[in-house]
């Protein structure tokens, strides 16, 4: 397989929210606010510079005192030929709201590379979950955090 080929296959960049009708993107936008508020307040008590698992678990506490259902570590099995795997995907964490399944995948570097948004895009793809925000506590003034959509093979950025 060449290297396009292999580039292909891969997810493209994602498209603006645009595209997607009311109310679904109202509905997407409202199922990851608690989320983000969450992600706001536990950057602004511990800051950056500290290691990805601590985020994780101050996320995950926060997230449960506002009265959000999560899983921290989260493991899901993809399929291939329509059987299971036995190998896992393991997901930081993973909430529960009315629109389906929020992926928040946590980081702690000094930015994000095509590596992160590839692990996230593909987490998406694998477990058919509609929405994943991917989060860097690792920056300076404030967490860099992107929201993504996924449905019907697209990928969407709000």
């Amino acid at each position: 397989m060449t290297r396009l080929e292999v580039k292909d296959m891969l997810p493209q960049k994602p498209e603006r929210m645009e595209s997607v009708e009311e109310p679904k993107k109202s509905q997407l936008v409202q199922a990851s606010y608690d989320v983000v508020g969450c992600i706001y307040e536990v950057y602004k008590q511990l800051g950056a510079g500290l290691p990805e698992y601590i985020y994780q678990e101050a996320l995950a506490k926060q997230m449960m005192k506002q009265g959000l259902k999560v899983h921290k570590e989260y493991q899901f099995h993809p399929t291939f030929n329509d059987e299971p795997l036995e190998a896992y995907l393991k997901m930081d964490l993973v909430v529960e709201s009315p629109v389906g399944n929020i992926i928040v995948e946590c980081k702690a570097i000094t930015q994000l590379s095509e590596r992160e948004h590839y692990q996230t895009f593909g987490y998406l793809r694998a477990t058919k979950f509609p929405i994943a925000i991917l989060v860097n506590f690792g920056t300076e003034r404030r967490a860099q955090i992107e929201r993504y959509h996924f449905c019907e093979g697209k990928l969407y950025v709000f």
